[in-house]
């Protein structure tokens, strides 16, 4: 199979919930069976966050591949997620560079923060 960015599902492919301990990304199956991957896909997980169709999935998956600590609340790791009481979920697309060069900055520095950086 060829890895590229268009390989990682929409962003409809999590779903997310709020629990008393912030926000939970939810993962659908397909992106559960990429994150068991493991770390082929992070190349084009970096791509895929300037796509605006699959950015939400390739920073939950970069979150969770890499294991660096991150706030569930208010932001998920720098993720401003929106849940309306009406159970629509909105999360501006815009906010996709800044995840983009923050994960950039992550995978370019030596030793790798625990943390993403702002």
């Amino acid at each position: 199979m060829t890895i590229t960015h268009s390989t990682i599902p929409e962003n409809s492919a999590i779903r997310w919930d709020a629990t008393r301990f912030g926000l939970l990304p939810l993962l659908s199956e397909n992106v559960e069976a990429l994150e068991r991957e493991g770390e082929v896909f992070i190349p084009a997980l970096l791509d895929a966050l300037l796509d605006p169709q699959r950015f939400v999935v390739a920073h939950v998956l970069l979150t969770r591949m890499t294991g660096v600590r991150y706030e569930t609340f208010p932001t998920w790791n720098g993720l401003y997620v929106e849940l309306r009481a009406d159970g629509e979920v909105v999360i501006d697309p815009d906010q996709r560079r800044r995840l983009h060069q923050r994960w950039r900055k992550y995978f370019h520095t030596e030793p790798r923060p625990d943390m993403l950086p702002a």
